[in-house]
């Protein structure tokens, strides 16, 4: 699908065409700007979706809202990333568009540099020629002046477009920075400080891309009787309990030999999640009684001066199979760690379907 007639219409200009990139950065700030929205990463994301192209839905829903002389609200903004850019390919597509901008806009400022020194050697050329021609027709003399006049504007103009090209630079670093920054926060627990959901599936749908060759292994644990703490000790005591536990899990794997790359992150309410990359089934299994361990024989303090509680974990263990998505790798594990909580808890399963599967009990 064609650029947006905005977009379309810069695309006359020389740096456009050498660059449809910044075209389109240009017209999604444009776009921002003239429907009075907050130039957030997640509105750029859209504005530039539009004017890109690439999604017709998209182009459709906006056109429908700009009828008439209408503007686009928040609400709609927000509707339509929610329609149009899911939770994965929304951090990724941030990234990658700001990564783009900036090496468009890099390219431009190197352009621009360059025919700036071209410009400002051609002047010097024409002075010297100047001077030399004393002895030439007066009419002559009046040309090289004239061409001297011109290339001095040239120079001029040149700066002014080559300082607006810098402070662009500029401005799409920190736009990069911004995006990074939404990135990270859209991907972090802000109880925990742990990657959340949509960070754990990243990374799970990265891992499965290799999982032939490199074993990806999930292991999936609930804090056993939360709801007693929370009722017994109230809310404030609980999440406190949750931030201890992501820090005695953080401890914990980085002490373990497990053999790869870990990633934990809370999954949810008093679930947490490792994923393994390069670990085997008897590495993961390993980790997760060592986990298990270190959690039981810990005593946690809920609050200054306040009591002491010692609490259990009960894990799930699931290694990634030919075929298997996030959703079939969570589901998987999700119905080890079931089997632990059924069988006493405080405790490791795997996954039934797995090879030698079995469980280790405490």
């Amino acid at each position: 699908m064609p650029p947006s007639p905005v977009a379309a219409a810069a695309l006359s200009d020389g740096t456009a065409r050498r660059d449809p990139n910044l075209v389109l950065a240009h017209a999604a700030m444009a776009s921002m700007q003239r429907q009075g929205l907050s130039p957030t990463p997640a509105n750029y994301l859209v504005w530039f979706g539009y004017h890109d192209g690439a999604e017709p839905g998209l182009r459709e829903a906006i056109d429908a809202g700009l009828a008439g002389g209408g503007r686009i609200t928040q609400s709609l903004m927000d509707e339509l990333r929610a329609r149009f850019f899911d939770a994965g390919r929304e951090a990724v597509s941030l990234h990658e568009m700001s990564r783009r901008l900036e090496e468009a806009v890099g390219e431009a400022v190197g352009l621009m540099d360059g025919a700036r020194e071209a410009a400002s050697r051609y002047g010097g050329s024409l002075r010297a020629a100047s001077d030399g021609l004393t002895d030439e027709p007066e009419a002559l003399g009046a040309v090289l002046q004239r061409l001297l006049a011109d290339t001095r504007e040239i120079t001029r103009r040149s700066d002014a477009a080559a300082r607006r090209l810098t402070e662009t630079a500029l401005r799409t670093q920190e736009l990069r920075a911004e995006l990074a920054e939404a990135r990270r926060l859209a991907t972090t627990d802000p109880l925990t400080g742990l990657a959340n959901r949509r960070g754990l599936e990243e990374a799970m749908r990265s891992g499965l891309e290799n999982a032939a060759t490199a074993p990806l292994t999930l292991l999936l644990l609930d804090v056993d009787h939360f709801k007693a703490v929370n009722d017994a000790h109230g809310h404030p005591a609980g999440d406190h309990l949750l931030r201890l536990l992501a820090e005695t899990l953080r401890e914990a794997l980085e002490t373990l030999p497990h053999g790869g790359e870990a990633l934990p992150a809370r999954f949810g309410g008093e679930e947490f999640c490792v994923l393994l990359r390069g670990a085997g089934l008897k590495e993961a299994t390993g980790a997760a009684e060592a986990i298990r361990l270190r959690i039981a024989g810990a005593s946690l303090l809920l609050r200054p001066a306040g009591p002491r509680l010692g609490v259990t974990v009960s894990l799930g263990i699931a290694m990634a199979l030919s075929g298997d998505g996030p959703a079939q790798l969570i589901e998987r594990a999700d119905a080890a760690l079931y089997e632990a909580k059924r069988s006493g808890r405080n405790r490791v399963c795997t996954d039934p379907s797995l090879p030698r599967a079995g469980s280790i009990w405490g």
